[in-house]
This record gives structure tokens, sequence and C-alpha cells, in this order.
């Protein structure tokens, strides 16, 4: 494959900083709303549960989409499917709450399984070590600025704004990326065997260790960013610190993954297993903390920070782990796989904690997560100690 450009490395930039601001606006504006319809923690945690399931199976189906609409097709149906959602959720009923989350899901699916097929194939496999962190600051400067602006439009102008601006923000995605007219590599055309089913490759990826230890290593950092996307929106709202401080804590914590770019000495000091090591245990360990003292908003809300300074480092290789341990003819049939690592983890931790929370209150949420972060820090002894 030949060298990346310039001027496509900035082309996927600018659509990896777009794509995951559609979604990080509604990020913390969905969960209070939730609360609000729903009225408990265990409500919403039973609400999300069920749009894990909608969001495991339109996962899946992304893989047959591809391959019978082709990935442009796909990546188009998407955009119209983000517009609906959108729209939907404007229309402020219980039906179309739903209905616009299940849409919104779809969407990401799309869009974020075809963007990735696209980058794969476009990166030379000893590049993406240097441009995964580069691509790191753009998603996290999205993520960002996303959760406290959509509250702040929510509350401050109006409880259609977010949603509006949703519209807007993922009209430019299509926009510009029919501007750059991104075609897939001719090479890698050639020798791809066809998306299908995804079922197909499963025995195929978890019969390799290092694909295995990559899916459980990322699923759980995606778990405990989902845990706190909802639930420290939740604890900022129960401890009347007020929905602002609740968007501000997930901009600020994931404001931090803007450094990843700087870890890049750190890396090559002490290595990736060593790094992440430090991420999960350190994340953990505070996560625990911060169950333990909810009681004390203020104290609280310095250990949410702390754990989000800690996982940050959980981000700080991206996917390089996956990049590095799949097979080039095999990426665009692993990567189905491996992106589902999203959906289960959105299915899986919210029902966990419904029935967490049938039984305890919402401090167990923080403590079981931080008991699974620890317990995952122990897997990357696993990663070999020579990468970089």
């Amino acid at each position: 494959m030949g060298a990346f450009s310039g001027s496509t490395t900035s082309a996927f930039f600018v659509l990896f900083t777009l794509e995951p601001l559609y979604r990080s606006i509604i990020v913390t504006v969905v969960p209070l709303m939730a609360l609000e319809r729903f009225g408990s923690a265990k409500g919403v945690s039973i609400f999300f549960f069920v749009l894990g399931v909608l969001g495991v199976g339109m996962s899946l189906a992304v893989p047959w989409l591809v391959r019978h609409l082709s990935r442009r097709g796909t990546f188009w149906l998407g955009v119209g499917a983000g517009v609906a959602s959108m729209l939907l959720f404007i229309h402020n009923e219980l039906w179309s709450f739903c209905a616009g989350m299940a849409l919104h899901l779809f969407a990401a699916s799309c869009i974020d399984v075809t963007l990735n097929l696209y980058w794969m194939e476009h990166v030379r496999r000893q590049d993406f070590g240097r441009v995964e962190p580069v691509r790191m600051f753009f998603l996290a400067f999205s993520w960002s600025l996303g959760p406290f602006l959509g509250v702040y439009l929510r509350n401050t102008i109006d409880p259609a704004a977010p949603f509006l601006v949703g519209t807007l923000v993922i009209i430019l995605l299509g926009g510009f990326f029919l501007y750059r007219r991104l075609s897939e590599s001719p090479e890698i055309t050639r020798k791809r065997a066809p998306i299908t089913n995804p079922f197909r490759y499963l025995p195929r990826f978890f019969s390799q260790p290092r694909m295995t230890l990559v899916y459980l290593l990322s699923a759980m950092r995606s778990g405990w960013w989902n845990m706190y996307f909802i639930y420290v929106p939740i604890f900022c709202v129960t401890a009347e610190l007020g929905e602002a401080m609740g968007g501000a804590l997930v901009s600020i914590a994931v404001s931090f993954v803007m450094m990843t770019p700087l870890m890049r000495g750190t890396l090559q000091r002490y290595g990736i297993r060593r790094v992440l090591w430090v991420g999960y245990a350190g994340a953990g360990s505070v996560t625990i903390f911060i169950g333990a003292f909810i009681g004390i908003p203020d104290l609280a809300v310095v250990l949410i920070l702390a754990a989000a300074l800690f996982a940050m480092l959980t981000d700080s290789v991206g996917n390089t782990l996956f990049y590095r341990a799949v097979r080039s003819w095999e990426r665009s049939a692993m990567a189905t796989v491996f992106m589902s690592y999203r959906p289960i983890s959105a299915l899986a931790f919210p029902g966990v904690y419904s029935g967490v929370l049938a039984i305890f209150p919402l401090p167990a949420v923080f403590i079981l997560t931080g008991a699974g972060m620890l317990a995952t820090s122990l897997m990357t002894r696993f990663i070999p100690a020579r990468m970089r």
C-alpha cells in the first residue's frame, strides 16, 4: 500500500472530529432525559440495557449492509439515520425518544465501522503507532466539547438545541465525506474476501490469543467510559450539583484524552504494557474510592477526575494493539468482529448495573466497575513487553 499522504491524513482527521461530535453532543443529555422519564438510576440502567441489545444487533447487521450497499452506501445510510434520530429527539415524546436512540445507535454503527474500514486501508501497518495518537487527539477534542455543550444548549437555549446542532454536525460530516470522495484501496479491494455474516469469523477471531486479549481490554475500557457517561451525570443530579456539573465533568474527563499524542515518548520509554497496567489499575482503584466516598460530593468530584486521568492512559494507544495484531488480508473481516466491543460493552454493563441497582444503591456501580478495571489490569501482562 502506498504512503499515507498528508492530504488524506487531514481528511480523516476532519471526519474523526465531526463523527464523535455528533455522538458526544447528546451523550450527557440522553441519560438526563432518561432519568426524567424513568425516575431512577435503575430505570435508566434497564433502558440502556435494552438499547444495548438493539446496538449489538445493529452492529452485527453492518457487515451485511457493507456487502450489499458498499461502504459508501452504508455510510450514507448512517448519515440519513442520524438526521432522522435527531428529529425524533426533538419531538420529545417517550416513543420518539426511544426510537431516536435506536436510530442513533444504528447511525453510529454504520458510520463508525465504515470510517474505520477506510482508515485501516489507507494507513500502512508501520504507521499506526505514529498516527493513531493523533487520531485519538481529534476524537478526544470532540468528546471534550460535546458533553458540556449539549447540556449548556439544553439548559440555556432550548431543550431541542442539542439535537438541532447534532443535525447540523452530521450534515457537515456527510458533506465533507462527499467533498473528499474517499475511495477504497485497489490493492486491498482485490485481495479482500467479501464481508458476510460476522458470526463466521468469531471462531477465527477468538482462536487467536492476541485478538482475544485486545478485545477484552477494549471492552472493559469502553465499559468504564459508558459507566462514566451515564452515571456521573446521574450522580451530579442526585447530589444536587446540577446538570451543568455533570456535563462539565464528562467534558473535562474526555479532554484528558487529548494529551495522548504527548504520551508517545512515555510509550517508547516504558512500553505499552506498563503504561496500560498503570492506567487500568489506577482507574480501577480510584473508581472504587469514588463509590466509597460518594457521600462527600466535593471529594467524589476530585476522585472522578483522578479516575478519568488514569483512564486516559488506557486510551493512549487507541486501537493500535488491534491494528498490529490483525493480518493485513483479514483486516476488514476481523474489524467487524473487533468493533463489536462497543455495543457489547454498552449491552453488558447496563445489564449488570440494572441487577446491581435492584439490590444496592448507586455507589455499587462505581465499586463494581473499579473492581473490573483492576481485574483487567492483570491481563496487560500478556501484552508483549517489546511492544512500543
